[in-house]
C-alpha cells in the first residue's frame, strides 16, 4: 500500500509540472517581427552640388579639317531639382541641375603654331532621368538625359581680319552613376559621376578664323559631391 502511494503521488507531480509547462508555453509566445519595409524614396527634392570638371575643347577647320584639341579642367558649383517616385526597391526619377564652372585651358592653334587657342565652358545644364536601386537608406543610380552648355573660345594674341573671340551655346548629352544616402530623415549627401559631351555649334568666318568657319564641341567628365533636402 505504501509503495502504491508513492508511485500515485509522483506521478501527479510530473502532472502538475507538464500541466504547468504548457501553460508557460501558451502563455508566452514568440512576439511577431514585422519585416523592415525600408526608406521610402519618393517625392520632390532641392539641393546644391560642387565638384570638378575635366576634359577637352576641340576646334575643327570647317573647309580644311584641321583639328586644335584644348584640354580644360576647373571647377564647378550648382543647384539641383528633382523628383523621385519608389516601387519596392526600385526608384525611378526625374533631375535638373545647373552649374557655373570654371573649365578653361589653352593650347597652341594647329592652323598656326604662332597663335595659342583658349577654350572655356562658362555653365553647364543636364535634365535627365535617373533609376536606381534603394537598400533602406542608400540608393545607387544610374543617369541619362540631355545636356546643354555655353562656351567661349579666344584666340592670342590678336590676328588681322578677325574678332578672336566666339561664345555660344551647345547641346548634347549626359549619362552617370553615383551613390546617394539620408543622413537624417530629409537630408541625403551624393556622390557622382557624369559624362557629357556637347556639339552643333560652328564660330563663322571672321571670328576665330579669317578663311574659315570652325566646329566647335567639348567633352567633360565630371565628378561631384551634392546635398539634398527631400520635401
Amino acid at each position: 500500500m505504501k509503495s502504491t502511494f508513492l508511485a500515485a503521488l509522483a506521478a501527479s507531480f510530473i502532472s502538475l509540472g507538464a500541466a504547468h509547462g504548457a501553460d508557460l508555453v501558451l502563455g508566452h509566445p514568440a512576439p511577431l517581427v514585422i519585416p523592415d519595409a525600408g526608406f521610402d524614396w519618393s517625392g520632390l527634392y532641392a539641393g546644391l552640388n560642387a565638384g570638378y570638371i575635366g576634359g577637352e575643347a576641340k576646334s575643327v577647320g570647317a573647309v580644311t579639317g584641321v583639328t586644335t584639341n584644348v584640354p580644360v579642367s576647373g571647377g564647378l558649383i550648382g543647384g539641383t531639382l528633382g523628383f523621385n517616385a519608389q516601387f519596392d526597391r526600385i526608384v525611378l526619377g526625374l533631375e535638373g541641375d545647373i552649374a557655373w564652372t570654371g573649365a578653361t585651358g589653352t593650347a597652341v592653334c594647329a592652323a598656326n603654331p604662332a597663335y595659342n587657342c583658349q577654350g572655356q565652358l562658362d555653365w553647364l545644364g543636364t535634365i535627365k532621368g535617373r533609376a536606381g536601386f534603394a537598400v533602406d537608406r542608400v540608393l545607387f543610380f544610374g543617369t541619362a538625359g540631355f545636356a546643354a552648355g555655353n562656351t567661349t573660345a579666344n584666340v592670342t594674341p590678336a590676328a588681322p581680319a578677325q574678332t578672336n573671340t566666339f561664345a555660344g551655346t551647345m547641346g548634347g548629352w549626359t549619362v552617370g552613376a553615383g551613390i546617394e544616402a539620408f543622413v537624417s530623415d530629409a537630408i541625403t549627401v551624393k556622390a557622382e559621376y557624369s559624362y557629357v559631351s556637347l556639339g552643333g555649334l560652328q564660330a563663322p568666318i571672321g571670328t576665330l578664323s579669317s578663311v574659315q568657319a570652325s566646329d566647335l564641341t567639348t567633352t567633360n567628365h565630371i565628378f561631384r559631391l551634392g546635398v539634398n533636402y527631400h520635401f
